[in-house]
């Protein structure tokens, strides 16, 4: 005769079997791993533009250097991701460009994802500010201590020296380059260059006044992205100043001179033309609006992730053994994305964020 006993125990269970001739006791013990993702939070002396399940996606501030107030853009790394678009007149190659990446927003699949953010690129091909490739094709040679955006197939991003040892780092596989010039920031400091006498290295200025309107790009420790305008008159260094003050630890110039600085950030994802930006740089010559037709110059476009950390937005990435343009468009991926409508079910949950009101800019 034996007789049979479970018992539970906490996450686990004991099993004693009892017979006339022989005792056994195995002890079963279970454990069950909860892992949290902590969201993207505000931080004091920023202005959140837009957010999500994840948290913040966007947010903003105004940055005073020498009387000239800078708009400044942050992009969080990780609820945000960037795509980079060639212009309708600039770079010279634009025509072989596949509709990803052409001189408009690519609203078929980037509007899935939803528009949070767009700005201007650098400088024009033939002002010789440095390489560019995208879906394979190359616009511009890369030139070798050129500073470099470089974005991956999930629209994350990494900037450096090109041709420097770690840059971009291992395991990053780019997908687009985009340079424009020198550094004009490192390590957190403005380069010596940018302070320069010879104010013509950071670009030709319109009628020979050193002093223009003038936009940047940097990352910050946390690897966040920065966008600073204004379209008061400046210099190179001001413009590194004020990267520097927005927490960049490296940076470089884009476009100069009135007519080019372009920016529009969204409270909420759009998903469509004519959608609506409530930040835009003050005096701006241009409606963000501008890239869902087509403009002539290249440009940037910030999308947002899906509001869960298991789900996101990432292109095919370019294949070794293939030659030539490799069309990049998106699509969902990841355990938490839905199998059925995802563009609708894994679209971000924006979260309502108070009006922007930043004074200056």
């Amino acid at each position: 005769m034996s007789l049979a006993v479970i018992i539970g125990v906490g996450t686990g269970y004991v099993v004693t079997s009892t017979a006339t001739t022989t005792t056994t006791t195995t002890t079963v013990t279970s454990t069950t791993t909860t892992t949290t993702i902590a969201p993207e939070l505000h931080q004091a002396g920023w202005t959140i533009v837009s957010a999500s399940g994840r948290g913040v996606m966007v947010d903003i501030r105004n940055i005073d250097i020498g009387g000239v107030v800078y708009r400044v853009v942050r992009l969080r790394a990780r609820t945000t991701l960037l795509r980079w678009h060639v212009g309708a007149g600039d770079p010279n190659l634009w025509a072989k460009a596949p509709a990803d990446a052409g001189p408009r927003i690519d609203w078929p699949t980037e509007g899935r994802a939803g528009v949070i953010a767009v700005f201007n690129g650098g400088f024009k091909q033939a002002a010789g500010g440095g390489g560019a490739v995208v879906d394979g094709l190359t616009l511009n040679p890369l030139v070798k201590g050129d500073m470099t955006i470089v974005l991956d197939r999930g629209g994350h991003w990494e900037m450096g020296v090109w041709g420097t040892v770690g840059f971009p780092t291992a395991g990053f596989d780019p997908i687009t380059y985009r340079q424009n010039l020198k550094p004009l920031v490192w390590a957190g400091k403005p380069t010596a260059a940018s302070a320069s006498p010879n104010w013509n290295i950071w670009g030709s200025p319109l009628h020979y006044v050193p002093a223009q309107p003038r936009t940047g790009l940097g990352v910050d420790a946390q690897g966040n992205l920065i966008y600073v305008a204004s379209m008061q008159p400046a210099l190179a260094h001001p413009l590194a100043q004020a990267l520097v003050a927005a927490g960049a630890v490296r940076g470089m110039e884009l476009d100069i001179n009135p007519f080019w600085p372009i920016l529009g950030a969204a409270s909420a994802p759009i998903h469509h033309p004519g959608g609506t930006y409530a930040v835009q740089l003050v005096n701006a010559q241009h409606s963000p609006n501008i890239y869902d037709a087509g403009w002539e110059r290249d440009f940037f476009v910030a999308l947002a992730q899906p509001s869960g950390w298991t789900c996101n937005w990432e292109s095919a990435g370019l294949r070794g053994s293939v030659t030539g343009v490799q069309p990049q468009p998106i699509h969902l991926v990841g355990p938490g994305c839905p199998i059925a409508h995802a563009h609708h079910a894994a679209a971000p949950h924006t979260t309502t964020v108070p009006s922007v009101t930043v004074a200056g800019q």
